[in-house]
């Protein structure tokens, strides 16, 4: 059987549920869980626009080039949102060198600090801690647990594929009803559906 667009989802939907489990200590787990999920509905949305599934899984861990690409290809992808190459150049984990940005740009990454890291930083989020590849030197991360913000992403992102299309099992409405997660998960994934 021939996987289609959203054959990304069903694992994207359990990161996103292990994202909103408590643990609120675990940061680097969290953020690359939701940086994770992130990534396979960008590969979900690219291969849905370009019916080329195989272009989708070749952008890697590179979500900066893979939102360009899906951003090129469909004037309707996510229009409220934002990966601004000039915050993308800097060392986000580096306050002296992004706060060499334009007020704008520093204004707008403050406001969407983690949607920037996530997206620089996937590949080493699981190393947080240890030496990174992107980063050279000392570093430092503020997170919010669980961010409201990926629940409006997720949600757009949700409605602008379609997801879960008629018929098909909606990972996180099942998981919701099936009363075993925290309410403090509960919350965090209905503000998604």
């Amino acid at each position: 059987m021939a996987h289609e667009w959203d054959s990304f989802l069903s694992a994207a939907d359990e990161w996103i549920i292990n994202y909103s489990l408590p643990s609120p200590f675990l940061t680097g787990v969290k953020l690359f869980s939701i940086g994770h999920a992130f990534e396979l509905y960008l590969k979900a949305a690219n291969t849905k626009i370009t019916s080329d599934m195989d272009h989708a899984i070749s952008f890697a861990h590179d979500l900066p080039a893979i939102w360009r690409d899906c951003k090129a290809k469909d004037p309707n992808f996510l229009p409220g949102y934002d990966l601004r190459e000039a915050i993308l150049k800097r060392n986000l984990l580096d306050f002296e060198d992004y706060s060499k940005l334009s007020k704008d740009d520093v204004m707008h990454f403050l406001k969407h600090q983690e949607f920037y890291v996530v997206a620089k930083y996937l590949a080493d989020l699981k190393y947080l801690g240890a030496p990174l590849k992107k980063v050279q030197g000392a570093y430092a991360l503020c997170t919010i647990f669980p961010n409201p913000q990926w629940g409006e992403l997720l949600r757009d992102f949700r409605k602008y594929l379609g997801h879960p299309r008629s018929g098909k099992l909606d990972l996180i409405q099942y998981h919701i009803e099936q009363g075993e997660l925290p309410a403090f998960s509960v919350q965090f994934l209905k503000a998604i559906i």
